[in-house]
């Protein structure tokens, strides 16, 4: 994993100190690396000793080598802005415009740095498998679990999913060991999610949580966790990069359940698209 996202992935867990001196190197890392450990400390407001134990809570054994690694970073000119500070009042279209792509670029870096592919393998051989697939998600994460259902729904694969979160808890009273849940909630700790999945659990049925690398209550009850970047904030201005990551996820396995058997599925949307073709004419 690289140095910018090995930071980003475990910012939650670093002291305030380490959290302003990860800041600082992520939204200018060209600047770091031109200064001594004594000028950061300076410039960060901290000590130059402080700059060289961050160094070290990363795993590297000095500051050196933690630059050179940096540095070989770097060089992949990748940028990383923090969720609440990517808008300026003074920014124009051009510049929003391209910290945004910069947002999703440093999104999709850090998604397939981590993603453990044989989770993602074991996700789809159950979903293959599945008498049933109830899709869960509130607030921001109900985009992709209703993306999830209306792509399942229309190659006519049984899944399941309710805008009434109430609904969805009820619903739970019939599933069975041969079903499975796909939960999305990046915070893993929305009750609306963790109650279903705990009755999902006492019934027997296969769990997967696709959530932020942090440990939460949704990771706990997980038979299969499909991690996303842990780099936004879970107070934030809109989830951005969280939610293009959980789509991404969506995506990956509704195309990896079309691989197990592409000729039903393209069968089955072309017949749907047929039908909906009739509306535009």
């Amino acid at each position: 994993m690289h140095v910018q996202t090995t930071i980003r992935q475990g910012y939650d867990t670093l002291s305030k100190t380490n959290k302003r001196i990860a800041d600082c190197i992520l939204a200018d890392v060209d600047h770091f690396l031109r200064m001594t450990a004594l000028e950061a400390g300076e410039c960060y407001k901290t000590s130059s000793a402080s700059i060289i134990r961050f160094a070290k809570t990363l795993g590297y054994s000095g500051l050196e080598e933690f630059k050179i690694a940096l540095a070989k970073d770097s060089s992949r000119q990748e940028k990383s802005m923090a969720i609440n500070t990517i808008i300026n009042r003074d920014d124009n279209m051009s510049v929003l415009c391209d910290k945004v792509e910069m947002l999703y670029d440093s999104a999709n870096h850090d998604l397939f740095a981590m993603l453990d592919k044989v989770a993602l393998a074991k996700a789809i051989d159950r979903l293959c498998d599945s008498e049933n697939i109830y899709l869960l998600g509130i607030g921001a994460s109900m985009l992709p679990a209703y993306d999830m259902y209306h792509k399942l729904k229309r190659v006519h694969i049984r899944a399941h999913y309710e805008f009434d979160s109430h609904m969805g808890v009820e619903f739970m009273h019939y599933i069975s060991e041969r079903d499975t849940v796909i939960a999305f909630s990046y915070s893993g700790l929305s009750k609306e999610i963790i109650y279903p999945c705990e009755i999902a659990k006492q019934k027997h049925a296969t769990v997967i949580a696709v959530t932020r690398n942090a440990p939460s209550r949704l990771s706990e009850l997980a038979d299969v966790k499909l991690a996303i970047p842990n780099s936004e904030h879970l107070t934030r201005i809109g989830a951005i990069s969280s939610r293009l990551s959980a789509l991404e996820i969506v995506d990956l396995l509704y195309l990896g359940m079309a691989q197990r058997d592409e000729t039903m599925f393209k069968d089955r949307l072309v017949n749907t698209s047929l039908l909906t073709r009739e509306l535009k004419k």
